[in-house]
């Protein structure tokens, strides 16, 4: 794409004036070209699909990135085995508990032999026994045997991974969002709704716990991705992930200033959500592209070029 950019345009014009005024004319002093600054006409400017906004501080959200895997259950694996394997033996146990009585009262009429009512009372010692493990295996997640563990509805669940000192840092009620993926640059927004009360003894990490939108069912679990957690708010500057280019090492971005469009070279903070937090390089109501930079980058390298580059 051609653009039309006003600096180098006037340079030339003034190189033909020159030559018409005669030998004896004294040259004029040469034209500085601000190589960071690109004027455009009206024309050139809806050429290049420029897309502008108007940057203002307002509340960012700091999050944490952690691993998480979909699940259409709000309980972790480790959670959903310590249940069945605790409901499997208490109905063992009862079960025991019952057969227990009926061959006591059948060694009371001498109905059944001494070495019956023995075996049933070790089958019951025994039940009771393995009741009492998955009792202490359930405990030992912080769950209560008595009780189910109730969640509020989700589409779908995130089951992300905390080590140990970031646990602090999450709290049930915190906005999350999730990419997958199955779906590249695509952010599923939730909510922490829990973590859970054990650490896992294999990798020492935490479970969080959150419940994703999804009412289109397009996420499958067992899915994995990443989850963004928010853990504090700041005021910040911050612009679409469009608007940062890359010239070599540095990251920069374009403002509209004085009719024209300047190049800053911005220092970048935190991102998320398709936005980034800039630290350094914008002032608060500047107007900043978010679409067809690098349009606009391509012309300061234009304008870098030596005189009659374009001819060689």
């Amino acid at each position: 794409m051609t653009l039309l950019v006003a600096a180098v345009s006037c340079h030339g014009r003034a190189s033909e004036d020159d030559r018409g005024a005669g030998a004896g004319a004294q040259a004029p002093a040469s034209v500085a070209v601000d190589p960071d600054r690109v004027v455009l006409t009206p024309q050139a400017a809806a050429q290049a699909g420029l897309v502008t906004e108007a940057v203002h501080a307002r509340p960012f959200a700091v999050t944490l990135s952690v691993l998480a895997r979909l699940s259409p259950v709000a309980e972790t694996s480790e959670e959903l085995a310590a249940r069945l394997a605790w409901s499997a033996a208490e109905t063992r146990d009862l079960r025991a508990s019952q057969e227990l009585a009926r061959v006591k009262r059948l060694a009371a009429d001498r109905v059944v032999a001494t070495k019956a009512l023995q075996a049933a009372e070790a089958d019951a010692a025994e039940a009771q026994l393995e009741r009492l493990r998955a009792e202490t295996a359930l405990r030992n997640l912080g769950l209560d045997p008595g009780r189910d563990a109730r969640y509020p509805h989700a589409d779908i669940w995130a089951l992300g991974d905390l080590y140990g000192p970031q646990a602090a840092d999450v709290h049930a009620g915190a906005s999350a969002w999730i990419q997958v993926e199955s779906f590249p640059g695509e952010t599923f927004p939730g909510r922490v709704v829990s973590l859970a009360r054990f650490l896992k003894p294999d990798t020492r990490t935490l479970t969080v716990r959150i419940a994703v939108e999804d009412p289109r069912h397009r996420l499958r679990p067992q899915d994995v991705g990443t989850a963004e957690i928010e853990v504090s708010q700041r005021s910040a500057l911050s612009v679409p992930a469009s608007a940062l280019l890359y010239e070599g090492s540095n990251r920069v971005l374009f403002v509209a200033k004085d009719g024209a469009f300047v190049k800053l070279r911005a220092q970048v903070g935190a991102e998320h959500a398709g936005r980034a937090e800039i630290l350094e390089g914008l002032r608060d109501g500047d107007t900043v592209v978010t679409r067809g930079g690098q349009s606009l980058l391509g012309e300061t390298y234009k304008v870098r070029a030596p005189a009659g580059a374009e001819e060689d």
